[in-house]
């Protein structure tokens, strides 16, 4: 999916500038940069089985699951894809919209029927660039993402190559 907008014609329904009444990550925020946020948030909503982002892809816009679950798949060599992490309410999809090359690095695919807060890329990095206290807010927020999808992708590939014998290099 390259843009919000293509996601209600293809795998939901967008809802621009609507707040959903409870957004646990974004409503941790301070009172200031919430409010500025706010504006830029739409909500999504989809149905179980779309993958809406996918690895190797440019990640159009970052997300948090409001509701449902969504599953989170790395593609491994001679494995194909595994689900490396299951994601629920207040979880955040697609921080590498916000990190350079803005490129996907997992696909993400619903498992039931989900609604997502979701802002634009290019205008969550705008608002980061120009707004030192929503940057400084809300970069703790994604790093505590990054650190746990790493986490979960390094016991996943463990658990993967457990048993097998050690590679030469």
């Amino acid at each position: 999916m390259s843009s919000p907008n293509r996601a209600s014609t293809h795998v939901g329904r967008v809802h621009p500038g609507v707040w959903p009444t409870e957004i646990p990550v974004l409503d941790a925020l301070p009172e200031g940069p919430r409010g500025r946020l706010a504006a830029s948030v739409a909500r999504l909503d989809l149905k179980a089985g779309v993958t809406f982002l996918r690895e190797g892809e440019t990640t159009d816009f970052l997300a948090i699951v409001v509701a449902g679950r969504v599953a989170v798949h790395l593609r491994v060599p001679e494995r194909g894809p595994i689900t490396i992490l299951t994601l629920e309410p207040g979880d955040i999809v697609g921080w590498s919209a916000i990190v350079a090359p803005y490129r996907a690095t997992t696909s993400v695919t619903t498992l039931e029927p989900t609604e997502l807060a979701m802002i634009d890329a290019e205008t969550l990095r705008g608002l980061l660039e120009a707004d030192i206290e929503l940057a400084a807010a809300l970069h703790p927020l994604i790093l505590d993402t990054v650190v746990a999808r790493l986490a979960a992708t390094r016991t996943q590939l463990l658990d993967l190559f457990q048993g097998r014998e050690a590679d030469p290099w």
